[in-house]
């Protein structure tokens, strides 16, 4: 589990200690039961259960802590994480005390909407099936070495089926497929590494997507034009796009009594109370991205379909909110 200490979020152990003092406080002050975790260092919370959750889903997997790094990220074998349906590539997983979950957890908590059921476990696996896990963790490598025949195979530009080397899915539906796994190099210490990824550390999107095309730029292998494209159309123009149209379907809300409206009242207050009412989609949602994509598209000249795309929504945006006579920009552009 996390505990990294140059993370701008919390550590792990420091959350989980005070939900487990919470837990016991809650069971002794309101049930009227004996305390669980009982808790006197952080060291205690290993061996205790915990849920896994992606993003988005509402399938948990059951967990065992076994303690925390220093690195910002949750080490675990790669099927737990593709239990969650985590392809381990970088995203981001919630943990949960277990007992926590179960005590606190309620449908009526969840919102009414379409979306309401997501990020909650209504559901929990407390055995994780190897043949029944994200099938991409299946194409994971298991051998302890690589043969010289892949080295050969690489100079040769062979392509990756032509070389047989043995993988997680050769072992489904037997034992071997749970323990066991090779790997290449070993590790004296798992913290003596980057403790947290620049992109949690870089505090806008802008020096984001900067960062990573610097990075794509020094790599020969990577073509940067086409990485700022896949940027461009799978995030930035993806993510304006839809808070776009969010915003165009949304629903207002007042700020004293929460009373929501499909349609603002003429008055232009609320109709129950008389309260202010505001929007539930900002415009800085929308706008946030916008200036990167085009930035992205003009200095890495994208294709002009792209870039064409990307200023028609500039457009469509400006038509709505209007264009911006000023700029506020933060003061560290003007020092240094």
């Amino acid at each position: 589990m996390p505990a990294c200490p140059i993370t701008p979020d919390e550590r792990a152990d420091d959350v989980l200690m005070n939900v487990a003092n919470y837990v016991d406080d809650m069971l002794v002050k309101l049930y009227g039961l004996e305390k669980y975790y009982n808790l006197k260092s952080k060291d205690d919370l290993r061996g205790h259960l915990v849920l896994g959750l992606a993003p988005h889903t509402a399938a948990a997997i059951v967990g065992r802590i076994i303690g925390f790094s220093k690195n910002q990220s949750c080490m675990s074998n790669p099927m737990w994480h593709a239990a969650q349906r985590r392809d381990c590539e970088g995203d981001e997983t919630c943990v949960m005390l277990l007992l926590e979950a179960l005590i606190d957890f309620s449908r009526k908590f969840l919102p009414s909407h379409r979306g309401g059921t997501q990020d909650a476990p209504l559901v929990a696996s407390s055995t994780l099936a190897a043949a029944e896990i994200d099938d991409m963790a299946f194409d994971m490598d298991i051998v302890w070495k690589y043969p010289l025949e892949l080295y050969e195979a690489a100079e040769q530009r062979k392509k990756p089926g032509e070389v047989k080397i043995e993988q997680l899915k050769v072992r489904l539906g037997t034992e071997k497929a749970y323990y066991n796994f090779g790997f290449t190099h070993n590790v004296k210490d798992i913290n003596d590494a980057i403790l947290c990824s620049a992109y949690k550390l870089l505090p806008s999107m802008g020096e984001k997507v900067e960062g990573q095309m610097w990075l794509a730029e020094k790599i020969r292998a990577v073509d940067s034009r086409d990485v700022s494209r896949l940027v461009i159309e799978r995030h930035l123009i993806r993510d304006t796009r839809g808070n776009l149209r969010k915003f165009s379907q949304q629903i207002f809300r007042c700020v004293s009594c929460n009373e929501k409206y499909r349609r603002p009242p003429l008055a232009g207050k609320c109709g129950k109370c008389g309260g202010r009412l505001i929007f539930t989609i900002s415009q800085g949602s929308i706008l946030k991205y916008m200036q990167p994509a085009l930035d992205l598209a003009r200095k890495y000249k994208v294709s002009p379909y792209l870039l064409e795309s990307l200023e028609l929504t500039e457009m469509y945006i400006q038509s709505i909110f209007g264009k911006e006579s000023e700029k506020q920009e933060a003061l560290g552009k003007w020092f240094g």
